[in-house]
């Protein structure tokens, strides 16, 4: 058993113990001296970081192997026993976004982020000119946000004088524009500067956020199929569940793809995306107790509203990014 040497006062809060007080009953530390071991200071970190106590060692098996029943037990009163759903899906979408960072390398991705199509970067000198002294009568006509030709003059500048983007600014004499243009022109000259890898990652490192955010968008799907069954809480449970269960099989598939090769990537993911469906129309069967017939007719609609959502709100995810880039 393990000894401590214990205090008649709390060494973080100051409360009165008893000898008898492992530990202290207002906020809960341990009653030991403060020489801690390497150990000891591991282990409080990733108790305080993940909280990696017993109740992630009993929420694994029912979480990966009983689709339903710990979000069963969760919304039925069982609070404590498992991990809390929020942090589960934190510790494990930490985890995952990790090992996919690995096999997503921006550092593959070369070359420039031109903003504009081909031909932009082909202009002559003559050509810049003229678009650098369009009349302003045309400039109502050209594209908005951003005027059209203001992308090919990026471009130019950025290919041919590799100009830094405030020079660009400030040859664009961006004052003459509406402020909405204004900023949007400002945005894409600061993009446009950047290398393709540099984009991707900062990409990369919004997703997680926007993922976030889609669980109760989720959830609400998940109301409108299932309103009978319970408040919208209980359905934003499912929702970290399932998305949770969901990164711990790719965070798997990322793995087995690191060890074995970039070659297996496609059928490794495709794997986990099959897995995954298998996991949550259970879980649907499990949780709301519909007959498996409707059970597979709303896994399906649930599922083609979801990507259209999904893809919808990562394209405005990555925008509004760029927005603060």
């Amino acid at each position: 058993m393990k000894k401590r040497r214990k205090h008649s006062n709390c060494l973080n809060c100051g409360q009165n113990l008893h000898e008898s007080h492992n530990y202290c009953a207002n906020c809960g530390q341990e009653n030991t001296d403060n020489d801690i071991s390497i150990g000891l200071l591991f282990r409080e970190f990733l108790s305080s970081f993940f909280s990696l106590d017993s109740r992630f060692g009993r929420t694994f098996k029912p979480f990966l192997f009983k689709p339903g029943k710990i979000t069963n037990s969760f919304n039925d009163g069982m609070r404590v026993f498992y991990a809390h759903p929020i942090r589960w899906y934190l510790v494990i979408s930490i985890f995952h976004f990790f090992f996919f960072s690995r096999v997503i390398d921006p550092s593959e991705t070369t070359g420039r982020s031109f903003v504009v199509g081909s031909g932009s970067d082909e202009l002559t000198q003559v050509q810049f000119d003229s678009l650098y002294h369009l009349p302003d009568s045309l400039h109502e006509q050209d594209a908005w946000p951003v005027p059209e030709h203001y992308f090919m003059m990026i471009n130019y500048m950025n290919l041919e004088n590799e100009l830094s983007p405030s020079e660009i600014m400030d040859s664009l004499q961006l004052n003459e524009l509406p402020f909405v243009e204004r900023v949007a022109t400002r945005q894409i000259v600061k993009i446009n500067h950047e290398s393709s890898s540099s984009l991707v990652s900062y990409i990369l490192r919004q997703i997680p956020v926007i993922m976030f955010f889609i669980l109760p968008i989720y959830a609400f799907i998940l109301k409108l199929f299932f309103w009978r069954k319970g408040l919208y809480i209980r359905h934003l449970v499912h929702s970290l569940h399932i998305h949770s269960f969901f990164f711990f099989i790719l965070m798997i598939g990322w793995i087995l793809v690191l060890i074995i090769g970039e070659d297996s990537q496609d059928s490794i993911s495709s794997l986990a995306v099959l897995i995954s469906a298998i996991y949550i129309l259970i879980s649907f069967r499990n949780i709301y107790g519909v007959k498996w017939f409707w059970t597979i007719i709303r896994f399906f609609m649930i599922g083609f509203i979801y990507l259209i959502v999904l893809s919808m709100a990562i394209g405005v995810g990555v925008l509004i990014s760029f927005v603060f880039f």
